[in-house]
């Protein structure tokens, strides 16, 4: 198997570490870690990988490149495309508000493609959570690339459209220590460079 993924570090580099550490029978894991702005209308990067993680963030780009990966797989059902997202694109959850916009984007056309076109190949989008804070309830980049990894190597024909992974804890009580621990951050910050 030969794996295309945009971004070489934090996620993208776990992703990519996994897949080439983990054995799977039969199969040859060569992982690629390219830059977004390389990869946009690079005709090499379809013709020679079976599979494209769609992980780096910038701008509108994620959702480019899924239109891209789409146009040149959608009649090979040996091909699967992965979509990092976020649990932002839900309303009333991000005050980042342009993030979330680019997400929501990325997530609405991956839904298209699954829903309203005759695509063979797999589209999947993973809609994270927190992710390796050091002092918050969050998921691993490790948990992250497990899945991902195993929905890989498992059978063509099973497809997960969309999934959310975060962690168990309760959303309302880890956004209020969240917002608290940026509150905190600011003071110490002031109190460091007084005016």
């Amino acid at each position: 198997m030969k794996v295309v993924i945009t971004g070489s570090s934090g996620l993208s580099k776990t992703i990519g570490d996994m897949i080439v550490k983990t054995p799977h029978v039969g199969q040859i894991h060569i992982v690629s870690h390219v830059r977004v702005e390389d990869i946009l209308d690079c005709d090499w990067v379809w013709k020679e990988n079976d599979a494209f993680i769609n992980c780096a963030h910038v701008g509108f780009h994620q959702t480019e490149l899924l239109m891209e990966a789409y146009d040149h797989w959608k009649k090979d059902d040996s091909k699967t495309i992965i979509n990092i997202s976020s649990r932002a694109v839900q309303p009333n959850i991000s005050k980042g508000y342009l993030y979330a916009s680019q997400k929501a984007s990325l997530n609405h056309l991956s839904n298209n493609l699954v829903y309203n076109s005759n695509k063979k190949c797999r589209v999947t989008t993973m809609n994270l959570g927190l992710l390796n804070h050091p002092e918050l309830p969050s998921i691993s980049y490790n948990e992250v690339a497990s899945w991902i990894y195993s929905h890989l190597v498992t059978s063509k024909h099973f497809d997960v459209p969309e999934i959310t992974i975060q962690n168990s804890a309760n959303y309302l009580e880890v956004q209020s220590d969240k917002q608290s621990l940026k509150e905190l951050e600011i003071l110490s910050l002031n109190m460091s460079n007084p005016k």
